[in-house]
């Protein structure tokens, strides 16, 4: 296991992003695990308030965001401090995220069926996090360097039509899992940016609000994907957000 762990964690230079996403995963459960307690009235927890204003985890999980941030910027490549920025940008972005839904309606619908954005925002971040861990490398050399200025420039504009636009093709489509997958297995990018986008999303404000057959089309098969998902999206929210259909109460 340690061997495992040496070859293709640290000395690739994952460790960082190893700890991102650990910390993210274990704050986002012990968060949640907390607020599920208080809410029921069990245990030590309470909320926190300054006077008569409650401070949500959103406001310590910014600030440790941020510090996370400039530590990130202001340390060398190796060391601790490196480490010790993986840890803190997870755990800030675990308690921002946990709370997504409430920032985005500016309202207190943690507990609310609105509050299952937080669930898609927390369970989105995780994957994109884990294929980032996949594919990042950072003290891994390239075998086969690319010198020259027009052969840098030819393969960057490669990599910019292979691998950038469908990926952001994807994005502006609404496709945001196929999106996060593809950054590792970029034939998914290519397999989704070539169909119906998603309703409601940018493509399609832009692109299908004068085809009404189109709009349609898109609509059905974002209804039946939706069919598709919707009970590993009602599992998640209820077993690891505590929300059903009918909850109202909030936090």
């Amino acid at each position: 296991m340690l061997q495992w762990y040496s070859r293709e964690i640290l000395e690739p230079g994952r460790q960082p992003m190893f700890f991102a996403l650990m910390a993210f995963l274990v704050t986002f459960l012990v968060t949640r695990m907390i607020t599920r307690m208080i809410r029921a009235g069990k245990g030590p927890f309470g909320n926190v308030s300054a006077g008569d204003v409650h401070i949500h985890h959103v406001v310590p999980g910014l600030v440790i965001l941020l510090i996370g941030g400039v530590l990130a910027l202001g340390s060398g490549q190796d060391g601790l401090w490196r480490q010790v920025a993986g840890v803190m940008f997870g755990v800030g972005a675990a308690l921002v995220l946990d709370e997504f839904a409430m920032v985005l309606h500016m309202d207190d619908v943690y507990w609310s069926n609105q509050g299952r954005l937080s669930a898609d925002a927390v369970t989105l971040t995780a994957v994109v996090l884990f294929v980032a861990l996949l594919i990042i490398a950072p003290n891994k050399p390239n075998p086969n360097p690319v010198t020259g200025f027009w052969l840098n420039a030819a393969s960057s504009a490669v990599f910019l039509v292979v691998w950038g636009i469908p990926i952001t093709v994807t994005f502006l489509k609404g496709k945001l899992w196929f999106g996060a997958l593809s950054i590792a297995v970029i034939p998914v990018a290519w397999v989704a940016c070539i169909r119906l986008a998603r309703p409601g999303s940018p493509w399609a404000h832009f692109r299908y609000r004068n085809k009404p057959k189109k709009q349609a089309r898109a609509q059905a098969r974002a209804e039946k994907w939706v069919r598709r998902q919707k009970p590993f999206r009602d599992w998640i929210a209820t077993h690891l957000f505590g929300l059903t259909e009918d909850t109202n109460a909030s936090k």
